[in-house]
């Protein structure tokens, strides 16, 4: 079995952005949000319903597991997905986890609060889902002694710096040509076809200068949001991954 990198992240942090990096690598299975299915196809709490099911794609947790192992038969694999989508599960199986390359990216949470209450004002609180970010980085750390951590603002600042740095610290090749692209919609973002257009129109990572209306300064329920997000967000952000740092 080929090396399989998992990107645990939570929604609205640039993770499609940081993918299509990955895919634009050429040597690697992607993976798009394969839990995904299992929480928006069986999750009656689900705030929104997943745009595209693919009638080939397993729906129960291990049906997923063994496809992402599966695709790692004959070549690495990199899949991103949150992990809400899969906490019950996830958090109880050291077996599949011991088995990944696990990778996180997280983002401030005001920023990506904001930026689910725009795209879906009906979002919940699971849905932010950095709780269950931190708590599967810390079953990581019990068998990784410092699993890698990226955080958004400082791969919008200085993408080359923090891909490097990550692909240094996974003992995988840099390829400088991967942060450009041509722009278009990929397949494997069907599923999620409208949460994707602005990685659909993108170039490269760039800064993201966008401005909400509702933020967590002046909506009290998205406030509430923030104030229970951001401790996770800050446990993490202490061990994020910084580019000076890594030789």
């Amino acid at each position: 079995m080929h090396a399989m990198i998992a990107l645990w992240t939570h929604p609205r942090s640039i993770s499609t952005a940081f993918e299509r990096v990955m895919m634009e690598r050429g040597d690697l299975n992607i993976l798009h949000e394969p839990f995904s299915y299992l929480y928006y196809v069986h999750k009656e709490a689900a705030a929104i319903d997943q745009q595209y099911v693919d009638p080939n794609h397993p729906t129960d947790y291990p049906g997923i597991r063994a496809h992402i192992e599966k695709a790692a038969a004959n070549q690495g694999v990199f899949f991103k997905d949150m992990c809400a989508h899969g906490y019950e599960y996830l958090k109880d199986d050291d077996t599949f986890l011991q088995k990944l390359n696990n990778t996180f990216l997280i983002r401030d949470p005001a920023k990506a609060i904001a930026s689910y209450y725009a795209m879906h004002p009906a979002v919940t609180i699971e849905e932010i889902g950095l709780a269950q970010l931190c708590g599967i980085f810390e079953k990581a750390r019990d068998f990784e002694e410092a699993p890698i951590v990226v955080d958004a603002d400082d791969l919008e600042d200085n993408p080359e710096g923090i891909i490097r740095a990550y692909c240094q610290a996974l003992d995988i090749p840099f390829i400088p040509e991967s942060l450009t692209w041509e722009p278009g919609h990929q397949s494997e973002w069907d599923i999620w076809e409208d949460w994707h257009t602005d990685a659909a129109k993108s170039t490269g990572i760039q800064k993201n200068v966008e401005t909400f209306a509702v933020t967590v300064e002046n909506n009290d329920r998205l406030k509430a949001f923030y104030e229970d997000q951001f401790p996770y967000y800050e446990r993490m952000y202490q061990e994020r991954l910084c580019p000076e740092l890594v030789s």
